[in-house]
């Protein structure tokens, strides 16, 4: 099974690229600073280029494709920006991003193939606060486009999202243990989800194969 992930050196392109590879999947990871092995794509560039870094990597094709990638509005300098700059870096990197790749893909697949996109569990529920409303927008628009994605590329592929609660990654241990048990209280999960089990609910989607646009909760 090979299998294309978009944001590979992040927390949960990580777990991904430990708990896949063990399980002998081929990862064909892609990051802006990609790693040995791995390849360049930043997801704001053009869908042409895009597309064709897609097939250089993988000239046979690919079984599956998970968009990963997304903006870190959260912590450094980027916290410091104005809401609506921030809303506009999750608009270009985690919406447009994954519509070019999702699109882009395609033809890159053989006689069938498997998308997943990745929203948040209160996207549609909502939450307080201003990061809960930026990711809200952001995660809400995946959501929407890939129910109609699912319909228009039917029934050769299948188009799955799957929506976890607040991860663990390096947002989260740059945080206070006061800072960490407050945005935690809000969520609808009420715990931290660790990577490794958001790895483990993609596996599981990918084998368990349910109906083209099913929404998974990792919560």
């Amino acid at each position: 099974m090979r299998v294309g992930v978009t944001g590979i050196t992040g927390g949960i392109g990580q777990a991904v690229n430990e708990l896949f590879g063990k399980r002998g999947a081929d990862i064909i990871g892609f990051a802006r600073q990609p790693g040995p092995l791995q390849y360049l794509l930043d997801v704001t560039m053009h869908e042409s280029e895009i597309s064709r870094r897609i097939g250089e990597a993988a000239p046979t094709g690919y079984d599956v494709w998970i968009n990963l990638a997304g903006a870190d509005i959260l912590s450094g300098d980027n916290r410091k920006k104005s809401y609506l700059e921030r809303l506009q870096r999750l608009w270009d990197v985690d919406v447009l991003g994954t519509i070019k790749c999702s699109r882009a893909v395609i033809p890159y697949f053989q006689n069938t193939g498997t998308i997943i996109n990745v929203a948040w569990d209160e996207a549609l529920s909502g939450a307080p606060g201003d990061s809960a409303s930026l990711y809200g927008t952001a995660k809400a628009a995946i959501l929407g486009f890939s129910a109609s994605f699912a319909k228009s590329v039917m029934p050769k592929i299948r188009v799955y999202v799957l929506s976890p609660g607040w991860v663990a990654t390096r947002w989260a241990k740059s945080l206070t243990e006061e800072q960490k048990s407050r945005v935690i209280q809000q969520s609808a999960s009420k715990k931290w989800i660790a990577p490794e089990d958001v790895a483990e609910a993609l596996w599981e989607m990918i084998h368990n194969s349910p109906p083209s646009g099913t929404i998974m909760m990792v919560n």
